[in-house]
């Protein structure tokens, strides 16, 4: 497939998706998507004044940094130096804060001050990495999220995506070419530590199950979000478009959990506790209710807010995604696990 474009613009440079993305653009994964790029390739990858850019060097010829903070004007303006013809994928987001502000500042303010200074430029297109959060949480097990379903956040993480996303169908309808694209919960190659604590727990026998399990989950992996990414940058079709992407397979808590521990035992012959503790239902409504209630009090506590969706549906329909962009998720959660477990070996070997 022809990508014809010489300089990307990749924001979030540093985090979980943005080294799958950069990976993917220079070499060519059969399990992302085969490319057929110029030599002149070059990703400018922006990356927080405080962060470490050693991972880049093995892409010394294809890959520029930049160092800076989203949040200052004239850094975004340095970094998008130019753009006329260009891409520009913005991974870059705030999940788990310090302070509520943050959300806003990064998710909503920042993008804005992204995409004016890439409209300024003439940028080609630009794509922008939503979330699930704006949508909220489906209502039964067996309904899933479309592109036609309505408004909901989920909390002030939920609510300044949701802000992001219509200031972005206002520059949409203005003429610029965006897409949109709403992954739910990440996993995969280059995982954070905080997805290595999730995996040690199921391990341990100390992940919490509220309720009986029976909740969906859709979850996307890092290659399979790479894919829809370089999809949509080729596919005139995707222009002005929203689209859901994850895993071809929704797979409900204890499905989830079950693969995990499978690759665990299979793949890395490590044992896994067989019963993980179960909280009642009404435990995780009790954890909505102290994470809004915090939020609201512009406290943000990760614990308690990822306890406070362990107990809910949070599914999508990708069909839109297969229909116009030829989407095909290649990576599985059993193949992604065991990926990501044995990248995580390899570096500390």
């Amino acid at each position: 497939m022809k990508f014809n474009y010489e300089d990307i613009f990749l924001t979030g440079s540093s985090g979980w998706l943005g080294k799958q993305v950069i990976d993917s653009l220079i070499n060519n994964d059969p399990d992302v998507l085969v490319l057929e790029k110029t030599d002149k390739l070059n990703i400018n990858c922006f990356m927080h004044e405080s962060e470490d850019a050693s991972f880049l060097k093995k892409y010394d010829n294809h890959t520029s940094i930049f160092k800076g903070n989203l949040k200052r004007d004239e850094d975004i303006k340095n970094f998008l130096y130019k753009a006329e013809d260009s891409l520009l994928i913005h991974t870059a987001g705030v999940i788990h804060p310090k302070k509520i502000e943050e959300f806003y500042e990064v998710n909503l303010e920042s993008t804005k001050k992204l995409v004016e200074e890439a409209e300024r430029k003439n940028i080609k297109k630009i794509i922008v990495i939503s979330s699930n959060s704006p949508l909220g949480c489906n209502e039964s097990n067996s309904e899933l999220f479309d592109e036609s379903s309505q408004y909901n956040p989920y909390m002030n993480y939920g609510k300044s995506k949701e802000k992001m996303e219509i200031y972005l169908k206002e520059k949409i309808n203005s003429g610029l070419d965006i897409t949109i694209l709403r992954p739910p919960w990440f996993y995969g190659s280059n995982m954070p530590e905080r997805q290595m604590r999730f995996y040690q727990m199921i391990i341990n026998g100390r992940f919490p199950i509220i309720g009986d399990g029976t909740n969906v989950r859709s979850q996307a992996n890092v290659k399979n979000i790479t894919q829809a990414i370089l999809l949509a940058s080729i596919k005139e079709i995707s222009k002005g478009k929203i689209y859901w992407i994850a895993d071809k397979e929704n797979l409900n808590m204890n499905e989830i959990i079950n693969v995990i521990k499978t690759v665990f035992e299979q793949e890395f012959s490590i044992k896994t506790k067989k019963n993980l503790p179960k909280i009642p239902f009404f435990v995780g409504q009790i954890f909505e209710y102290l994470d809004r209630n915090l939020q609201s009090m512009k406290i943000y506590s990760q614990a308690i807010h990822v306890l406070s969706e362990m107990n809910k549906n949070i599914a999508c329909d990708i069909s839109l995604a297969i229909k116009e962009l030829d989407y095909d998720p290649k990576v599985n959660l059993y193949k992604g696990t065991a990926e990501a477990y044995q990248q995580h070996l390899d570096g500390k070997s």
